[in-house]
């Protein structure tokens, strides 16, 4: 029986604490010139209008700032999928783990509302029936790209691949999922994709696309997570006040 080493049974909370923690501080220091040169009062009143978009910016530097920072980027992935699971999903738990190896980036374990673990080992509680998922992320930059993605990643058929689009255009989801059908050749169990998008009303709600491509062949409503901005926003202006 594997055992597995737990990262977070709260994903929205961890998603907070990854942007508060690592993805603003780093936003915020890449900033620190371009802050310098055009004036706090300006900059900080934009920044603070927008903080899913800065944090978005930090996010991508953390992606590319070596293996502590893509991992904080990968398993805040981890957690807005478990997030997005919970909510169409409400009498199952989606949490989090650590992956135990590096053939993929992190698991989820699915299991019944309410439950509890069969058996606890130092950080690690043992589901004798929980369902794990194995999840390898691709980031797609190019959608031409997407056919060589699928077909250069796991041959293990038991995983499961989540793509995040890394570009903003428009996308036809039926071209989309026929081009992941051809491509995928059984290579993973089911492929999801997510993307940032905007809410038309509010700047600073954090919203993904969220589609399964595989089994349901499916776009879902507009997915927002529900983050405590206001904390995240007060720890930001706190830098401003220095």
């Amino acid at each position: 029986m594997e055992t597995y080493r737990l990262f977070t049974k709260q994903p929205v909370k961890k998603i907070e604490e990854i942007i508060l923690n690592k993805a603003i501080p780093v936003a915020l220091n890449d900033l620190a010139n371009k802050l310098e040169r055009a004036g706090n009062t300006t900059r900080k009143e934009n920044l603070l209008n927008n903080l899913p978009l800065l944090a978005s910016q930090g996010l991508i530097i953390l992606r590319k700032s070596g293996q502590k920072g893509k991992q904080s980027y990968e398993f805040l992935h981890g957690c807005i999928l478990a997030a997005f699971l919970n909510g169409i999903k409400q009498e199952f738990q989606h949490d989090v783990y650590y992956p135990e190896n590096k053939s993929y980036d992190f698991l989820i374990i699915k299991s019944p509302r309410g439950k509890k673990p069969d058996f606890k080992l130092p950080n690690k509680e043992i589901y004798k029936n929980g369902l794990v998922l194995k999840v390898e992320l691709a980031e797609l930059t190019n959608i031409q790209n997407l056919k060589n993605i699928i077909k250069d990643k796991s041959k293990d058929s038991k995983r499961i691949l989540l793509v995040s689009f890394a570009f903003n255009s428009q996308i036809n989801f039926q071209q989309l999922f026929k081009v992941t059908q051809d491509a995928n050749n059984d290579n993973f169990e089911t492929i999801w994709f997510m993307g940032q998008t905007n809410n038309p009303t509010d700047n600073n709600k954090l919203c993904y696309f969220v589609a399964e491509a595989i089994k349901h062949k499916k776009v879902f409503p507009r997915f927002q997570l529900l983050i405590n901005w206001d904390k995240i926003k007060e720890e930001v202006d706190k830098v401003f006040n220095k």
